[in-house]
Order: structure tokens, then C-alpha cells, then sequence
């Protein structure tokens, strides 16, 4: 979606196949997703890392350059066709790819954006990772930019550029607000001697205008919430990190996948559910401590990748 808008605000006019270039750009970083069929790499890792970090960003724009120069090769385009300029399009290309790991850095669920050389986490913890606020601008956008592209019309390309406006004024509103919690939320901590390392306060689905908190100090962990009812709220409940557990190091030294998670995560922890240790990541266990929550459901998650024995066989790799 973000490769079309960027295609409809004009940039498709760029060169031959700008438009494939906008698309590809925008969602090649995530080829990465493929990366443990061929290479011995585990996904939680490697995803959001190497091929989403600045390192890889002019070679994904010169490969899909080279992919479409080959097409127009094979292909020469008619008469009315536009011309294939290589410098244009690569461009286009590069800031197509931008757009994606710019989208991911917004999310909660954070990027590597120096791998390999750095295997440390950034996060804008200000969007949802899947955000109805931008599919209505996107969708709203490309499709009336694409009918006034059709029917020759002045200036057609206006209402992508419009939402392409509105989508920054949004993500500015949430970075804002996200960044402003974050602080209120550390002098509250501070006022009850608590001294946080990091806290993360991060919209839930839908209501972007509250936030999920979670804070950790040297060695335990909370959470919060803020919304427009009771403003900011933490919690008085507080658990150790448990990092320094036996069961940890021993799974560490024997299963890739343990060394993995704890390459990618930003918030790890230690936590007992129906009497197993697993190993977490904070920003994705909340649900699982609230015993509101159906047995049935927390049984689902047990086995989900945010949250991976300890005690038995499948920690190993």
C-alpha cells in the first residue's frame, strides 16, 4: 500500500515500470522472511535485521533496477510507452524500499537498523503494526489519485500526496505522544524509587490515542496503560527479570533458537506459566498474566515464538 501511494502521487511518471519499482521497493526488504530455508538462521532473528538495515537499502533499490532493466530488455515497451531512465528509477526505487523499514521502526516490534555490524534494536513504539488509520488514507488516496490519473485530470496525483501528508502528520501526533508518556511514565517510576532502563509505551489495536506501557529496571518489570478516562496508570504490581536463572544459561549454551530470541529481544524475561519457565519478551507476554484470559488461549500461546520453553526438550535447537 505504501509502494502504490507513492506510485499514484507521480512518481509512476518517473520512468518505464516506476510503479513495479514502488512496489517492489516497498516490500523487498522483507525477503528476509526466507532467509532460514536457505541459510542457518532462525526468522526472529534475521528478520527485521541485515536486509532492513541502511546497509542493504541502495542494494535492494539497485537489484530490483537491474531486475526491471532486464524486463525492459525482453519487453521493449511501444510507441507510447515511457522511456527507461536508470537514474529515475533508481530513486524511486530507494525510496520505496525507505518506506518499509521507516514503517517497521514506527512498530512496537522494532529493527536492526545496523546489522550486522550492530545487533541493537530501534524502536518509535508510536503505530500499531497493523493501523486502520493508515489503510483509510492509503486506500482513500491511491484509489481517487488512480481514477484522475485515468481520466487525464490536472494535478492527479493530489490526493495520494494529500494522505502521504496526513499519514506524516499522524505518525508525528503518535511519536509525540508515544514519547510523552514514556517520560511521565519514568518520573512516576522515579517518584516511587524506581529507576527504569526502558520503558516502552506502544498503542493497542484500533484506540491509537492510548498506550500499553511496559517498564523494566535493573531487575524487575511492570506495566501500565494510558488512556483519555484515567490518564496514566502504573501499575503497583512488579516481577523480577529472573535473566540470571540456571534453567537461561543452560538452554542459552545448548539452543540456537534461545540465543536467537535474545539477539532480537528488546525486553527479555523469565517467566513461569501453568508451572513450566519459558523465556518472553515483554512487550508481547501481558496477555498471558491475566488469568482472565481463557485457559485455551494461553495454551495457544505456549506454543507461540514469543514465548519458548525452558524446561523440556523443545528449547533445544
Amino acid at each position: 500500500m505504501a509502494g502504490a501511494l507513492l506510485g499514484q502521487m507521480g512518481l509512476k511518471r518517473r520512468s518505464r515500470f516506476a510503479m513495479a519499482a514502488c512496489l517492489l521497493g516497498a516490500n523487498a526488504p522483507d525477503i528476509d522472511v526466507f532467509a532460514p530455508l536457505a541459510f542457518p538462521v532462525d526468522g526472529i532473528e534475521f528478520h527485521r535485521g541485515p536486509l532492513h538495515a541502511v546497509f542493504a537499502w541502495p542494494l535492494l533499490a539497485a537489484a530490483i533496477v537491474a531486475i526491471l532493466w532486464l524486463l525492459d530488455r525482453l519487453r521493449p515497451g511501444g510507441p507510447d510507452a515511457l522511456p527507461f531512465r536508470t537514474r529515475p528509477l533508481f530513486v524511486v526505487a530507494f525510496l520505496a524500499v525507505l518506506t518499509h523499514p521507516f514503517l517497521d521502526w514506527l512498530t512496537t516490534y522494532a529493527i536492526a537498523l545496523f546489522a550486522p555490524v550492530s545487533w541493537r534494536w530501534y524502536s518509535g513504539n508510536a503505530i500499531f503494526i497493523i493501523d486502520w488509520v493508515y489503510w483509510l488514507l492509503m486506500v482513500v488516496g491511491i484509489s481517487w489519485s488512480a481514477v484522475r490519473w485515468r481520466r487525464g485530470s490536472p494535478r492527479a496525483g493530489r490526493p495520494a500526496q494529500i494522505a502521504g501528508l496526513l499519514m506524516l502528520g499522524y505518525i508525528a501526533f503518535n511519536l509525540g505522544e508515544s514519547a510523552r508518556i514514556e517520560r511521565a511514565a519514568a518520573a512516576t517510576l522515579r517518584a516511587r524509587g524506581i529507576e527504569p532502563t526502558l520503558i516502552v509505551a506502544g498503542p493497542p489495536p484500533f484506540a491509537f490515542w492510548e498506550r500499553n506501557i511496559q517498564w523494566r529496571s535493573a531487575d524487575r518489570f511492570g506495566s501500565g496503560s494510558f488512556d483519555l478516562t484515567d490518564g496514566l496508570v502504573i501499575d503497583a504490581r512488579s516481577d523480577p527479570l529472573r535473566l540470571d536463572d540456571p534453567q537461561l544459561a543452560r538452554a542459552e549454551a545448548r539452543s540456537r533458537r534461545i540465543r536467537s530470541f535474545l539477539v532480537w529481544s528488546r525486553m527479555p524475561i523469565v517467566v513461569n506459566v501453568d508451572g513450566k519457565t519459558y523465556l518472553s519478551d515483554q512487550r508481547f507476554y501481558g496477555p498471558l498474566r491475566s488469568r482472565s484470559i481463557p485457559a485455551g488461549i494461553r495454551r495457544f500461546f505456549s506454543g507461540h515464538a514469543f514465548l519458548v520453553p525452558l524446561d523440556n526438550g523443545r528449547s533445544s535447537s
